[in-house]
């Protein structure tokens, strides 16, 4: 298992990913399919949905590292950005990894939402409202426990579960502090029904729209404004067209770190147990590379002229008011049971 080698390799992958998101010997294209005869070098490809920038990689990087020293070079990652092996599409990348024709993968739980309905509770307005919640119930308890549960019949094995973060809303117009702010502004959502309809609830004008399409359609006033994590705001230089972000916490993006069921079934019991290993060092890596990114974000985009606006609890409370019927309208399709396991009962 190689556990002197990971103990001593995760504490300098951890420093690694703090210092930023560089590239590797590990991320040449190319290679071979998924799985090996024994002592045959495989290079497995793993993809996901954002930039080479993006901290993400660090994920992704941290992992192959690992897990080719664990495996003597046995193994090793090469990294696609952008959903590349899928032209750029989040709905065909997520259906390779499902199909194993991609080994490896890093992709927003709201990918999966299509496939099992119930995970939209993790989309759910203030399911958590701080990183404190994150941790205990979806990284250290149930609700990660049901997470895994849902997607794994998919025909995955999920490593472990990484982050996005909270997310923000930026707009061109005013800052947003109550829900009349958001009237009528037309803000770009993905396409995940349970944020389209939260934000009508707001009384915003959501539009749907591909993410490669925002930095334009706000630079054109096409659209007033949007919502993500700092990451994506960061990497794709938003900052540039939007003046007011509001940090307010209204949703948490978990990313899903997968290896295709082809892949697995192929590996030894040993090799299995360095595969997780590995994984459980990798998730644990992006996690922290990436709260400590969210606080320089925040910095970088105040230092570029954006006025970040903090919401008082009165001031969320407002909000959480608008959207409380959305429970209701999703409690039929998610079910009390998943509801539970994320400390959400109906009374």
């Amino acid at each position: 298992m190689k556990k002197r080698f990971l103990a001593g390799a995760l504490c300098a992958m951890m420093a690694f990913a703090m210092a930023g998101c560089g590239s590797s010997s590990s991320s040449n294209e190319g290679g071979e399919e998924g799985g090996s005869t024994s002592g045959e070098a495989v290079e497995l490809k793993m993809s996901y949905t954002t930039s080479e920038t993006s901290v993400w990689r660090v994920a992704g990087e941290t992992f192959g590292e690992l897990l080719s020293e664990a495996t003597d070079g046995k193994y090793t990652v090469a990294l696609y950005a952008n959903d590349q092996l899928a032209g750029g599409a989040m709905d065909q990348g997520t259906q390779m990894i499902l199909d194993g024709t991609v080994d490896l993968d890093l992709r927003s739980i709201t990918n999966y939402t299509n496939y099992e309905p119930k995970l939209y509770v993790v989309t759910m307005p203030w399911i958590f409202s701080t990183n404190e919640d994150v941790d205990t119930i979806l990284f250290n308890g149930e609700g990660g426990q049901m997470v895994k549960d849902l997607i794994e019949p998919l025909g995955v094995k999920v490593l472990g579960l990484a982050e996005n973060g909270f997310r923000s809303v930026t707009n061109s117009k005013h800052e947003i502090k109550t829900p009349a702010d958001l009237a009528g502004l037309k803000v770009r959502v993905p396409a995940i029904s349970s944020w389209v309809d939260t934000f009508t609830l707001m009384g915003a004008d959501p539009t749907v729209m591909t993410f490669s399409e925002v930095f334009t359609a706000l630079q054109q006033g096409t659209i007033d404004g949007q919502e993500n994590p700092t990451d994506p705001i960061v990497s794709s230089k938003l900052y540039e067209v939007q003046s007011y972000l509001t940090r307010w916490n209204y949703a948490y993006d978990c990313l899903i770190f997968t290896c295709s069921q082809k892949l697995w079934d192929s590996l030894s019991e040993e090799e299995q147990a360095i595969f997780q290993e590995c994984a459980d060092a990798a998730c644990a890596a992006e996690i922290e590379a990436s709260r400590a990114a969210d606080d320089a974000n925040f910095a970088m985009m105040e230092e570029n002229g954006m006025t970040i606006t903090d919401l008082t609890d009165e001031e969320v409370q407002a909000f959480k008011d608008m959207v409380a019927p959305i429970y209701d309208d999703y409690r039929e399709q998610i079910t009390d049971e998943v509801f539970a396991a994320f400390g959400y009962t109906f009374e």
